[in-house]
């Protein structure tokens, strides 16, 4: 995963300083804050992959084709564990997401989403040649993601009023790459609050803290 340091008078300032680096938006990247002073704000921004490390080596697919050789591949491994489910490719989604659709398909998303995430990395992983670099799979079980991105910027509203009511910063659970970056796409226009991400993986949480007023 690429990463650069950011350097500015605010938490946002620094950030900006650091997606320019990349050349990324917020829409990709996880944020952490090294250090915030009255004087400068340090921060370290790192590019989001939750999906394993692509294979290369060869040309990629066309898009219609990578997307019904992933589809393959999934249906074949749900067979091999005996899970009856469908798998269809979301229409029009980018990256390209796979759906799994069927009953009692919980064994499937696993506690915090953990066997998702471990399907989803296999997945990249059996259709890495088929990629480009950088290029990804997405894997979701009955809309699991979705409700879930609904749910944790729920949990980032609610962290933002409690936070401007108290004038404390608040950590929040362990979460997952894509839930962090939901909270962090959700607080990205509240000029009071301001977010980023501590300790490492798989107990990497996002503090949500007053935001500091840029120094004149």
């Amino acid at each position: 995963m690429s990463s650069a340091e950011g350097r500015g008078r605010t938490v946002d300032e620094a950030v900006d300083a650091a997606l320019i680096e990349l050349k990324e938006s917020r829409r990709n990247v996880d944020i952490k804050v090294i250090s915030e002073t009255q004087e400068e704000a340090v921060v370290e921004v790192t590019v989001i992959d939750d999906a394993a490390e692509t294979v290369t080596g060869s040309a990629p697919a066309p898009a219609n084709g990578k997307a019904e050789v992933a589809r393959g591949l999934v249906e074949g491994l749900l067979k091999h564990m005996g899970v009856r489910a469908q798998v269809t490719v979301r229409p029009s989604s980018e990256p390209i997401t796979l759906d799994i659709s069927g009953r009692d398909l919980g064994a499937l998303i696993g506690w915090r989403g953990e066997t998702l995430r471990a399907l989803q990395s296999v997945t990249n992983v059996m259709v890495g040649r088929h990629l480009a670099e950088g290029e990804r799979i997405i894997v979701d079980v009955e809309r699991y993601r979705q409700r879930r991105e609904h749910t944790v910027r729920e949990i980032a509203m609610r962290a933002a009023r409690q936070v401007k009511m108290t004038g404390d910063a608040i950590t929040l659970d362990a979460m997952q790459p894509f839930e962090r970056r939901a909270i962090h796409l959700a607080l990205e226009g509240d000029p009071d609050v301001t977010s980023g991400s501590i300790g490492e993986e798989p107990e990497r949480r996002v503090v949500v803290g007053p935001r500091k007023p840029a120094a004149e």
